[in-house]
């Protein structure tokens, strides 16, 4: 596996070509600059850009009424007149860190450690995004791209506690705030970051009142903090005298301009993060909301509207205030030269969007409300209300705009996942096979919708009843399952299914767009099985985007790449996996071996132990020297233990090392007919010194396997005969499906 290092080397290589040649994909003026900004907790209806003449008796989808009250929005909905207006759009998560960890690595939210709630527990918190791991950000910097985030962060991050290690004390005691920041956005591709950690709840967060810019804390010197905090965290908190909740808003305005007139001197294309804490629940000491005056100089306090004309609230002011600096934003894009198109404005040439990490944080929890645009729940819910977000997008000349067809919609779903994928796609850029995992290219439905688009996408996660934490949707077109907990969080959720997918509920949101009816007819079931299947499938290998795994120019092996998982060297008998063969022919097998560990490569822990979220996986260290510790036999055998071939690998005699895998060839090819199940083990003995990578990921990257070979399922021989496999839960048997253990492995070509 690639250590971090040589990812890094990579990158650095890639930006140096895109220097050198001036192009990737797209020639660089029509490369667009991005401006992304995506605010706390907004629903559908928290904005009049649905409500506007062009979307009357025009539905959110199906047989969903026409919204008849939402907030009233100026700018949104002066915005909506000439970009392309999306219904169907999905967070990551219906909450705030695992919609962001899935917007920034295109993965899956409940891929990273955070598995039993969405959002990120008050105290230190490790940061979410391995280093290993290529985010968004850092793929259009490895395209020439100035990348700036500014806002809540909120993935994560570690400040030095001043031995070079994380700070762990609750309240931030222990951090040296002279030094840089660990791990923090600029680790993660933002060539630039100003802003806060996370959400700042004075009763609830912990995090420093201390802005951070780049990787610094912008105040020092500890003797100049102040007390802060209220309840149970009265005057514990860390806080710069300046710092005023009121006036976080208008910080990041100034912050904002004073970004884009810079970009508006350099060459470069820039984009741009733009992530307000507003309008997240803020809660200080003078209530739940710090609701300024003004905000660039317009009223705010109180000057909240409904579309029937009443106040909107506090919370409604907070919306308000993201829509005034959100027009300040076009304005700048309007009036800024663009030095790489000529000094046009900057608008001519930006891919500008405008939406929301999650629903609302207020409304009805089960059901209908405004704030989600009629949708039923809210944030932190897997009903629509708490998935489904606002979504506006223009560039000029390259999508339909509602001047140009005023009856005009976008009904197809995606989701913030499969922006990664997709502005790799605009820019030209070929994303290599560890990244982006579960992010699809939607630019065709970004146009005139060609097609129907019936890519799978999983989302969690639930608070509360009915439904376990953990609890996760399949969305494909217009059919949505909901599961029951306890498959992404196996062995922690009380009464969880430890593994295995039960569909609890069944929507056509076409057809039933307020998630009314959960239950589904007879003639339905083979689809709701099928689906569990695919559930399954998806959550257990790994990755969903089609075409990840291709053969590589017809590479001979079966497993391209180890992954991330964790090691394990505590079984005895022989572990290995059941597979098929996908394609059409049949294979000659040439050779079979096995996964070979060096020196460095540890497990972060025992198998048998439950996770620790402050350990994460991480691929294994390159550079040292390998070799066996013991003997090892390797068998490909019929499912029914008929041995069709085997051999012995010693730490004498230890075969042929190919990158991180030893070989023996075979005396004779073997050949293997299609439509048959087989399987492939090595011995392996407690400690013997060789370790394989446990079965089941965590958080890391899982094994990247050969299209030509599907995975059915682990397994574990003692004696001949299959037993469970030790992890620390009593695992359900569909927890092993579609995953194996990185240790055997083998050598193929086709039949001629």
């Amino acid at each position: 596996m690639m250590n971090v290092m040589k990812l890094r080397e990579l990158r650095v290589m890639k930006r140096l070509m895109v220097l050198l040649l001036g192009v990737i994909g797209l020639q660089g003026a029509e490369r667009p600059n991005i401006v992304l900004m995506m605010v706390d907790d907004m629903g559908i209806g928290d904005t009049s850009a649905y409500l506007g003449k062009s979307l009357m008796g025009k539905s959110l989808m199906g047989k969903s009424p026409k919204l008849e009250l939402t907030q009233v929005t100026p700018n949104l909905e002066k915005f909506a007149k000439r970009a392309m207006v999306f219904t169907d759009v999905h967070a990551g998560a219906s909450m705030c860190s695992s919609s962001r960890y899935s917007l920034l690595t295109g993965r899956f939210g409940h891929r990273a450690y955070l598995k039993r709630q969405g959002w990120l527990p008050h105290g230190p918190n490790r940061p979410m995004i391995q280093r290993a791991l290529v985010t968004l950000p850092e793929m259009l910097q490895a395209n020439g791209y100035h990348t700036a985030c500014i806002g809540k962060y909120h993935v994560g991050m570690d400040f030095d506690n001043g031995k070079g290690e994380p700070a762990t004390d609750f309240y931030h005691q222990d951090v040296d705030f002279t030094k840089p920041l660990l791990d923090g956005p600029t680790h993660h591709g933002f060539d630039e970051f100003f802003g806060v950690p996370g959400n700042t709840e004075d009763p609830l967060d912990t995090e420093p009142r201390i802005y951070i810019r780049n990787d610094r804390w912008t105040l020092t010197d500890r003797s100049k903090m102040i007390p802060a905090g209220i309840e149970r965290h009265k005057d514990k908190l860390l806080a710069d005298p300046s710092w005023d909740l009121k006036k976080i808003g208008a910080v990041y305005a100034k912050e904002v301009e004073a970004y884009l007139n810079r970009a508006s001197k350099k060459k470069d294309p820039f984009f741009l993060y733009f992530v307000p804490n507003a309008n997240h629940q803020q809660r200080w000491e003078g209530g739940r909301y710090a609701v300024p005056e003004t905000v660039l100089g317009q009223k705010v306090a109180g000057a909240s509207k409904l579309s029937n004309g009443e106040w909107a609230g506090e919370r409604g002011d907070m919306v308000l205030e993201n829509d005034i600096v959100f027009g300040r934003v076009l304005e700048l894009l309007e009036t800024l030269p663009d030095p790489r198109n000529g000094g046009k404005p900057m608008i001519e040439n930006t891919l500008v969007i405008f939406t929301s990490d999650n629903g609302p944080n207020e409304g009805e929890p089960d059901a209908p409300s405004y704030q989600s645009g009629g949708l039923r729940g809210k944030k932190a819910k897997i009903t629509e209300g708490g998935l489904r977000v606002p979504y506006l997008m223009y560039w000029k000349g390259r999508y339909r705009s509602w001047d140009q067809d005023p009856n005009y919609v976008n009904r197809r779903p995606f989701a913030l996942t499969d922006l990664y994928a997709t502005f790799a796609k605009l820019i030209g850029h070929d994303l290599e096979p560890a990244d982006a995992l579960d992010s699809y290219d939607v630019t065709m439905h970004w146009g005139r919708q060609w097609g129907q688009d019936d890519n799978m996408r999983l989302k969690f996660c639930n608070l509360g009843p009915p439904f376990r934490n953990d609890a996760m949707i399949l969305r494909r077109g217009g059919y949505k399952m909901v599961t029951e907990g306890g498959v992404a969080e196996p062995g922690r959720i009380p009464k969880g299914t430890a593994g295995e997918v039960v569909i609890k509920r069944f929507h056509d949101l076409y057809e039933d767009p307020f998630e009314m009816d959960g239950s589904w007819p007879k003639d339905k079931q083979y689809g709701i099985d099928r689906a569990k299947e695919q559930i399954l499938r998806i959550h257990n290998q790994g990755y969903t985007r089609y075409g990840l795994y291709d053969s590589e120019d017809n590479r001979p092996d079966m497993i391209f790449d180890d992954g991330w998982h964790n090691l394990r060297n505590d079984l005895d008998g022989e572990i290995g996996f059941v597979f098929k063969l996908e394609g059409k022919e049949p294979l000659l097998v040439t050779h079979l071996g096995m996964w070979d560990d060096h020196e460095e490569d540890k497990p972060i822990r025992e198998a048998t132990v439950a996770p620790d979220d402050s350990i994460t996986e991480t691929p294994s260290v390159e550079g040292c020297e390998r070799k066996l510790s013991s003997s090892h036999t390797i068998r490909l055998s019929a499912v029914d233990g008929e041995v069709i071939a085997s051999v012995s690998l010693h730490p004498d005699d230890p075969g042929e090392l190919r990158g991180e895998f030893r070989y023996r060839k075979l005396a004779k090819a073997v050949k293997l007919p299609t439509e048959v199940a087989y399987q492939l083990t090595q011995s392996t003995s407690k400690e013997d010194g060789d370790l394989f990578h446990n079965p089941a990921s965590y958080d890391g990257i899982s094994p990247r396997v050969n299209f030509e070979f599907g995975i059915v399922r682990s397994i574990y021989l003692q004696d001949g005969k299959e037993v469970p496999i030790p992890t620390y839960f009593e695992a359900h048997p569909d927890y092993w499906k579609y995953r194996l253990p990185v240790g055997p492995t083998l050598l193929f070509e086709n039949e001629k």
